[in-house]
C-alpha cells in the first residue's frame, strides 16, 4: 500500500502537471514522452539548465513509487535506470532550473536531497551531471529577389541599391547552413514551390540580407572562432576607446589634445577585422572602414565633451552602468516566478492599491510642509493632482534603491546562491535593507517638506513672496478687518504687517504672522472670511500695511 503524502511536503500548485507516463512493451518507461503537458491555452517553457542525475531508492515498490510521484510533481521526469549496487533501484532523474551554468549541478542535487529530507525519502543521489548541448553550426539565410533590368552604369547602381534595400524581393527566403554555397541554394529553391514563388534561374537571384551571416563565427573551426571572437572584443574595446578619447579632446588643453586624437585610431583595424563586409577582404580595406567608424566615434566624443561638463559624463556612465545592473537583475529574479505567471490579475488589483498609496503619501507631506506653519491640510485648498506630484521624488528614491536590493536578489538568484543553507538568510536581510531604504526615501521626502517650508517662512520673513511647494503657494497679504471685534482663533489679528495666506477652503481662513516671536508652528491665527478684507501687500519689503 502506498504511503500517504505527508501535509508538510510542498507541492507546485501553479505550474504545469507533468504529463503521463506512457509504458513500452516491456514495462519500461516511454524516453520519448515529451515534456510536461500544460494546461488548456499555454504553452509553458520550461527553464534552461538541465541536470541529470542518478538516484538510487530502496529497494522496495512502495518506496519507488512515492519516489516517482514526489518528483514527476516537482515537474522532473523519471525513468528507470540500472545500477550495480545490490538492494537499490536506480533512477534517472532531470531536474530543470534556470539560472547559470556554474553552480547549476549543486542546486539540483541540493533540490533533490532537500526533498528527500523533508518527505524521509529513501533516496541518494549517486551521480550528476549538466546536460551540455551540443554546438551547432551557425545559419545563414538568403532572401530570394528578382533581378531588375540595368543597361547603363547608372541603372545597375540604382539596381543595385534597389535589391539591398529589399524592395526586389519576392518575399521567400531561405535559412541553411553556413558554409552551404550559392548554387546549392539555388538548387534547393528550385526542388520545390513553397507558397507560390517558384524559383526561375533566368529572373531570380539571392541574396544574403544585412542581419544574416554568409560565414558566421559559430561555424568556424574552434582555433578561428577563438581568434574571431579577440577581434570582436579588441573592436568593441577600441570603439569604447574611441568615444572616450573624443571626450578627452575636448577636456585637454592645447597640444595634449593631439595623444588622444591619436589613440582614439587604435580600434581601427580590429573593427575592420569585425565587420562581416570587409572581414575578408584585404588589409587596407579593413584599415579605411575601422578608421573611419573609430574617426566617427571620436568626433561624436568631442562634440558631446564640448557639450556637457567631465562630471556630467561621469554621472551618466555610472547611471548606465546601474541601470543596466538593476534592469538585468529585476529580469532573472522575475523570471518565471509568482508575480510573472499571474501578472494578468495582480498588475489590476495592484494599481488601484498603489494608487491609493501615493496620494495617501503625497497629503502627508503636504500637511508635514503645512503643519510648520501650524496651519492644517483641510483649512488649504489643493488639487489632488499635487498629491502625487508631490511624492514623486522621494518614491523615485525609494523605487531606485528597493529595485537595487531586489536586483542583487536577482543576481544571487541566477548564480544558485539563494538555493543553499545561507540563502533564506540572506534574502531576510536583503528584504531588512530594502526595508530600511524605503523607510529613509520616505523620511527624505519629509526633510525636504520641512526644509522648503523653513525656506518660504524666512522670504516671509524678510518680505519677498515664498516659492511654492507642489500647489500650496504662500501670498503676502494685509488684513482688514470689516468690523470691530472679530471672532480669532490665536489672535490678535494682525493689522500692521503682512501676513502669509495660503488661500481658504472653508468658512475660516488660517494665516501665519511671520514677525511674531515664539515657535514658527504656533505664529498662525484663523478669522472668519466673512469678517475680513484680504489684499495683496504692495510693500512686503517695507513691513508694513496701510491703515485702514
Amino acid at each position: 500500500m502506498t504511503p500517504l503524502l505527508p501535509l508538510r511536503i510542498r507541492t507546485r500548485r501553479n505550474g504545469a502537471l507533468p504529463a503521463q507516463r506512457r509504458d513500452s512493451g516491456e514495462g519500461a518507461p516511454d524516453s520519448d514522452a515529451g515534456p510536461p503537458s500544460a494546461p488548456a491555452g499555454t504553452v509553458p517553457v520550461p527553464p534552461r539548465r538541465r541536470v541529470r542525475m542518478l538516484v538510487e531508492v530502496v529497494d522496495h515498490a512502495d518506496e519507488v513509487a512515492l519516489v516517482t510521484r514526489l518528483f514527476e510533481e516537482r515537474g522532473w521526469s523519471v525513468r528507470s535506470a540500472r545500477t550495480d549496487t545490490a538492494h537499490r533501484t536506480a533512477l534517472t532523474v532531470e531536474v530543470r532550473l534556470s539560472g547559470a551554468r556554474r553552480g547549476a549541478v549543486r542546486a539540483g542535487v541540493r533540490q533533490v536531497e532537500q526533498l528527500a529530507a523533508q518527505a524521509e525519502l529513501g533516496a541518494w543521489v549517486r551521480d550528476a551531471a549538466l546536460v551540455q548541448r551540443e554546438r551547432t553550426r551557425g545559419r545563414t539565410t538568403y532572401h530570394l529577389h528578382v533581378n531588375p533590368p540595368a543597361t547603363t552604369a547608372v541603372g545597375r547602381l540604382a539596381a543595385d541599391l534597389w535589391k539591398r534595400l529589399g524592395l526586389a524581393d519576392e518575399h521567400r527566403l531561405i535559412s541553411v547552413p553556413a558554409g552551404t554555397t550559392e548554387d546549392e541554394v539555388r538548387t534547393e529553391l528550385g526542388s520545390r514551390d513553397l507558397g507560390g514563388v517558384a524559383f526561375d534561374a533566368t529572373r531570380h537571384a539571392v541574396r544574403v540580407p544585412h542581419y544574416s551571416d554568409a560565414t558566421p563565427p559559430s561555424s568556424l573551426p574552434d582555433q578561428e572562432r577563438r581568434i574571431q571572437l579577440a577581434w570582436t572584443l579588441a573592436g568593441g574595446v577600441g570603439l569604447v576607446l574611441a568615444l572616450l578619447c573624443g571626450l578627452y579632446v575636448a577636456w585637454l588643453p592645447g597640444r595634449w589634445k593631439l595623444l588622444p586624437a591619436l589613440l582614439g585610431l587604435a580600434g581601427g583595424l580590429p573593427l575592420g577585422h569585425v565587420f562581416k563586409e570587409t572581414r575578408d577582404r584585404s588589409l587596407s580595406v579593413k584599415l579605411v572602414a575601422g578608421l573611419t567608424v573609430t574617426l566617427c566615434a571620436t568626433g561624436f566624443g568631442a562634440l558631446a565633451g564640448t557639450t556637457f561638463p567631465q562630471r556630467i559624463w561621469w554621472e551618466i556612465v555610472v547611471l548606465l552602468v546601474l541601470a543596466g545592473y538593476t534592469v538585468t537583475g529585476l529580469v532573472v529574479a522575475l523570471r518565471g516566478t509568482f508575480v510573472v505567471r499571474h501578472a494578468v490579475w495582480l498588475i489590476p488589483l495592484a494599481v488601484p492599491v498603489l494608487g491609493t498609496f501615493v496620494a495617501w503619501l503625497g497629503q502627508q507631506l503636504r500637511t508635514a510642509y503645512l503643519d510648520e506653519f501650524g496651519i492644517g491640510q483641510d483649512s488649504v485648498p489643493s488639487s489632488s493632482l499635487w498629491t502625487y506630484v508631490a511624492v514623486a521624488e522621494p518614491l523615485t528614491v525609494v523605487v531606485f534603491f528597493v529595485a537595487l536590493i531586489a536586483a542583487t536578489a536577482g543576481w544571487l538568484r541566477h548564480f544558485h546562491l539563494t538555493k543553499g543553507d545561507y540563502g533564506r538568510p540572506t534574502l531576510l536581510m536583503l528584504g531588512a535593507v530594502a526595508l530600511l531604504f524605503a523607510t529613509q526615501g520616505v523620511k527624505y521626502g519629509v526633510d525636504r517638506a520641512t526644509s522648503a517650508a523653513a525656506r518660504a517662512q524666512s522670504a516671509a520673513a524678510q518680505g519677498r513672496t515664498p516659492g511654492g511647494y507642489f500647489g500650496l503657494h504662500g501670498t503676502l497679504v494685509c488684513v482688514r478687518p470689516v468690523a470691530r471685534p472679530i471672532p480669532v482663533d490665536n489672535g490678535p489679528v494682525v493689522t500692521g504687517h503682512p501676513v502669509l495666506s495660503f488661500g481658504a477652503a472653508g468658512d475660516w481662513i488660517e494665516l501665519w504672522d511671520p514677525a511674531r516671536p515664539g515657535d514658527a508652528g504656533h505664529r498662525s491665527f484663523a478669522v472668519r472670511r466673512e469678517d475680513v478684507q484680504l489684499f495683496p501687500a504692495r510693500n512686503p519689503a517695507s513691513g508694513r500695511c496701510p491703515a485702514g
